[in-house]
């Protein structure tokens, strides 16, 4: 699933470059990934222009200059956000596409999703307020140290569920918790609520770290994700740990194995990141 940088990567692009477009229709192969329904999105957006792009954790929030209603978008497992020409070549598990026009120039914003899980949603404002009160503090936005230790402290949970929580923190997932906790010397498994203020500021820092790389080289396409014009993002290419298992650690050159925690698929060093009591 695409995590806080890789959503983050397509919301600046779409935002960059279709702003100010307008809706001119709208069509899907698939009516399930429209809510409610392709018919009443179709009533309320046609002719609209689109004011913004923004995100939340790893939501988009599509905003217009000329009517109330948000357009959400979850990418989920698969999802792609593509911007292309009318003429260019159908994009693979295309869905929905949106045609959009501003003066003379025409695009199409494709939504393309293997998987059929991500979906487009439009909503009240009001309604917006209560979706965002699910989601958590986000790193590099309104996540403080003071805010992070605190909440870490009330959880005993392994520390990589409370990361890959969103009700608890936006934006991280599996990539990056694997990338941070490997940064900050931390076992995942272990019981959040017994980091001390050290191990807690290591985190926290190493959370921003990645965070902030996944930013710089554009995300991670490890799997399917593709930023808003079809290319693989790089962090892939500077993972610390994520799917390196039999691999020697960077810093101590033990191998590198692979387990499960929360169900998924994690990866450490046995020695820089032992299991504590």
């Amino acid at each position: 699933m695409p995590e806080l940088p890789e959503v983050e990567t397509i919301r600046f692009d779409l935002n960059h470059y279709l702003s100010g477009y307008q809706i001119i229709n709208l069509q899907t192969d698939m009516p399930k990934m429209l809510k409610p329904t392709l018919k009443e999105i179709r009533f309320v957006l046609l002719t609209k222009t689109i004011r913004s792009f923004e995100r939340r954790a790893k939501l988009i929030m599509v905003k217009f200059t000329n009517t109330s209603a948000i357009l959400l978008v979850h990418l989920k497992m698969t999802g792609r956000l593509l911007i292309r020409q009318p003429k260019d070549k159908k994009d693979r598990w295309t869905h929905v596409t949106i045609t959009l026009q501003k003066g003379r120039d025409i695009k199409e914003l494709r939504f393309a999703d293997q998987r059929q899980f991500g979906y487009m949603k439009l909503v009240s404002p009001d309604e917006l307020i209560q979706i965002m009160q699910k989601f958590g503090p986000e790193p590099l936005q309104d996540l403080t140290f003071a805010v992070f230790q605190k909440i870490l402290q009330k959880k005993r949970l392994a520390i990589k569920k409370v990361l890959m929580d969103q009700s608890i923190f936006s934006g991280i997932g599996n990539i990056y918790a694997n990338d941070a906790l490997y940064l900050a010397k931390i076992h995942p498994g272990f019981v959040a609520s017994k980091l001390n203020y050290m191990q807690s500021k290591a985190l926290f820092q190493a959370v921003e770290t990645v965070l902030r790389a996944g930013l710089k080289f554009r995300g991670a396409s490890d799997n399917s994700y593709l930023d808003a014009f079809g290319n693989k993002g790089k962090y892939q290419e500077h993972f610390l740990i994520y799917r390196k298992q039999g691999q020697l650690c960077s810093s101590c050159g033990d191998k590198i194995i692979r387990i499960v925690v929360g169900g998924r698929g994690t990866f450490i060093c046995p020695s820089c990141q032992k299991e504590k009591e």
